[in-house]
C-alpha cells in the first residue's frame, strides 16, 4: 500500500469537498477520514514494497472467473495478455487463467458453474447473482470463508486494514466473516464517477447557468425545446434508467433507501407521486426523449453526437470523456457536469452508494472447489503491496508510467497513443480501474485519466453531495431473509417500472395513484421494507 501522496491542485479542491461532505453524512455509508498510515520508512512499510517471491515452490496455474471489461477488450482478448499480469505470473510462480464469458451472459454462465460444480479458483461475481447472496454461498459451499487464510497468508492486506479500520465494517458480514477481497475507493474521485451532465455550449448560447432545483432544470429543458423544437432536451437509455436521479429533488430515491437509520421504500412515498407528476410533464411537453425507456445506448449516443440531446446521465470516464473524445472534431461541443436537484430542505443529495468499498460488484471471491486457496489468497496479496499496488493500478514502470518526484505519472505511450483513448491504451499494461479487481483504486490514476478539466470540474460537483439517504451497499440480509426478499421484490420491480412508464405515458391515470400504492402494500412491500431495516440494524452494530 503506497504511503500517502501529494496532490495537484485542483485534486486537493475536490478533497476539500470530500471532507466538508463527509461531515454532513450518515453512519455507515460515508466515513470518509482515512486511517492514520505507519512511517514510509519503518521496517514493515519498506517489508510491503515487495513481497518475497516467487510465491511458490513449483509453478502453479489458477482459475479466474471475470467479465472482461470493455476498457480491455479493446485491446486485448483476455485479462490474462495484459502486461502486468505477465509480470506477476513471472514473479510470482503462479499463472492465472482469466474465463470470461460472453457479455451479458455472466450470471447465466456463472450458475451454470455451480450448477456443474466447475468452479474457478477465483470469482468475480456480485454475491446477488446467487440466489441467497454471500451467506448462502458460504453456507452451500460455492465459497469459502477467508479470515483464517488472510492470517496466515495476506500480511500485506492485514496491514491495509489495520491501517484503515473502517473498512472492516464494509467488507464483512455481520458475524464478522471476510468472504472477499473488495475493491477499496478511499477518495471520492474514485466513487462518485457517475451524474448528469449538459451542453455547456447550449447554456452558454441561450444565457442559461447549470441548474441547481428543479425549477432551472425545467426552465433549461424548456428553452432547449422552445430554441429546436427538433432537440431531445434530456435523454436516456433504456438499461440505465437515470431518469430515477431526479428523484433526489423530494429526498428519496427509487427502491429503498434511508432517513436517519429507517429505511423506506420511494415508491410508496406520497412525494412519490410529485416525480412521476413532474416526469409526465416532461414527457407531455417534449423535454424528456420520448424514446427515454427503449432507447439502447448506441441511440443515446446518436443523439448526443448528432446534436440532438441537451442533457443526460453517464460515467465520468466512459460518457463524458468518451464523448469529449469522440467530438474533438466540433469546436463547438463542450459538456458540463451538473449536480442533482436540490431537495426542498436545501441539500443536494447523491443517489450513488459512495461507499469505501464495493464489495457487491467489484470483488474476488475464494470457491469451495478451488484446491489452492492459501495460494489464491498469497497472489490476491500481492496487490496490497506497493509493488502489487502500483503494477495493476499503473502497470509497467517505464513503458506505462514513471515514477516523478514520488508521483507515478502516466507514460506518453498511455496518455498520447494516436488511436486509443487513455483507458484503452492503458488497457494493455494494466487493469487499471477496469472491472473486477480486489486492490485499492488508486486516485492518482483517476486524476490522470480524467484527462480534460470538465470531468475533474463534474466529479467535485457530484461527490460534494450528500450520500446519507443511501444504504450501505454491504449490509447483508440473512440467507433465509435474501430468499424472501428476492421473491417479493421480483413482483414489484416488474410491477413498478410498468406502473411508473404507463403513468408516464398516460395509459394510466393519475387519479389510481392511491390504488397503485395499495397493491404495493398488498404485495408485501412492508415486509421487504422490515427485511432491509433488520439488515441495516445489524450492519450497523459491526465493530
Amino acid at each position: 500500500m503506497p504511503t500517502r501522496r501529494k496532490l495537484k491542485p485542483a485534486v486537493m479542491a475536490l478533497m476539500a469537498l470530500s471532507l466538508v461532505a463527509a461531515a454532513c453524512s450518515s453512519k455507515g455509508t460515508e466515513q470518509d477520514e482515512p486511517g492514520k498510515g505507519s512511517d514510509p520508512a519503518s521496517p514493515a512499510a519498506q517489508a510491503s514494497a515487495k513481497p518475497k517471491m516467487p510465491l511458490v515452490d513449483k509453478p502453479i496455474e489458477l482459475t479466474f472467473f471475470s467479465q472482461l471489461d470493455p476498457k480491455i477488450s479493446a485491446t486485448k482478448k483476455n485479462y490474462g495478455d495484459v502486461e502486468a499480469f505477465g509480470i506477476l505470473e513471472k514473479e510470482s510462480g503462479i499463472k492465472v487463467k482469466f474465463l470470461h464469458p460472453p457479455a451479458g451472459s455472466e450470471k447465466e454462465q456463472f450458475n451454470l458453474m455451480v450448477s456443474s460444480n466447475d468452479l474457478a479458483d477465483i470469482l468475480a461475481v456480485p454475491p446477488s447473482y446467487y440466489n441467497g447472496g454471500a451467506q448462502k454461498m458460504l453456507s452451500d459451499g460455492v465459497i469459502i470463508r477467508l479470515n483464517e487464510l488472510i492470517d496466515k497468508n495476506a500480511p500485506n492486506f492485514k496491514k491495509f486494514i489495520d491501517e484503515h479500520p473502517q473498512f472492516k465494517k464494509d467488507m464483512v458480514l455481520d458475524d464478522g466473516t471476510i468472504y472477499a477481497f473488495p475493491t477499496f475507493k478511499i477518495e471520492k474521485i474514485n466513487r462518485f464517477t457517475d451524474g448528469f451532465q449538459i451542453r455547456k455550449d447550449w447554456l452558454d448560447k441561450y444565457g442559461l447557468s447549470v441548474p441547481t432545483t428543479m425549477d432551472e432544470w425545467y426552465k433549461i429543458l424548456k428553452t432547449f425545446k422552445e430554441k429546436d423544437p427538433e432537440s431531445v432536451p434530456f435523454s436516456a437509455a433504456s438499461s440505465n434508467p437515470t431518469w430515477r436521479d431526479f428523484m433526489s429533488a423530494w429526498a428519496m430515491k427509487w427502491d429503498f433507501y434511508q432517513v436517519g437509520g429507517k429505511v423506506k421504500f420511494g415508491q410508496s412515498q406520497p412525494e412519490f407521486k410529485e416525480y412521476v407528476t413532474t416526469m409526465k410533464k416532461w414527457y407531455d411537453e417534449g423535454l424528456l426523449d420520448p424514446e427515454f425507456a427503449t432507447n439502447d445506448t448506441k441511440k443515446l449516443d446518436n443523439r448526443i453526437t448528432g446534436g440532438k440531446a441537451g442533457s443526460w446521465n453517464a460515467q465520468l470516464n466512459g460518457g463524458m470523456g468518451r464523448l469529449l473524445d469522440l467530438m474533438k472534431g466540433d469546436p463547438n461541443f463542450k459538456i458540463v457536469g451538473a449536480p442533482n436537484p436540490q431537495a426542498k430542505d436545501g441539500k443536494t443529495y447523491n443517489l450513488k452508494s459512495g461507499t469505501l468499498s464495493a464489495p457487491q460488484s467489484e470483488l474476488a471471491m475464494v470457491s469451495g472447489s478451488s484446491k489452492k486457496a492459501a495460494e489464491v489468497v498469497k497472489w490476491m496479496d500481492v496487490a496490497y503491496s506497493e509493488w502489487g499496488h502500483n503494477l495493476l493500478n499503473f502497470g509497467i514502470e517505464g513503458k506505462s508510467y514513471n515514477m516523478v518526484n514520488g508521483y507515478p505519472k502516466l507514460s506518453d505511450a498511455v496518455m498520447k497513443d494516436p488511436k486509443l483513448s487513455v483507458v484503452n491504451a492503458l488497457g494493455q499494461y494494466s487493469i487499471g480501474n477496469a472491472c473486477c479487481r480486489f486492490w485499492e483504486e488508486d486516485s492518482r490514476l483517476a486524476e490522470q485519466v480524467a484527462t480534460y478539466p470538465a470531468q475533474l470540474e463534474a466529479n467535485k460537483a457530484w461527490a460534494s453531495a450528500d450520500s446519507s439517504l443511501n444504504l450501505p451497499i454491504s449490509m447483508t440480509p440473512t440467507a433465509e431473509e435474501s430468499q424472501k426478499l428476492a421473491s417479493i421484490m421480483a413482483d414489484i420491480d416488474t410491477y413498478n417500472s410498468e406502473m411508473f412508464l404507463r403513468f408516464v405515458y398516460g395509459k394510466e391515470p393519475l387519479s389510481n395513484f392511491d390504488a397503485y400504492q395499495q397493491r404495493l402494500k398488498q404485495m408485501n412491500i412492508e415486509e421487504a421494507v422490515k427485511i432491509q431495516q433488520a439488515a441495516l440494524d445489524r450492519y450497523n452494530k459491526r465493530q
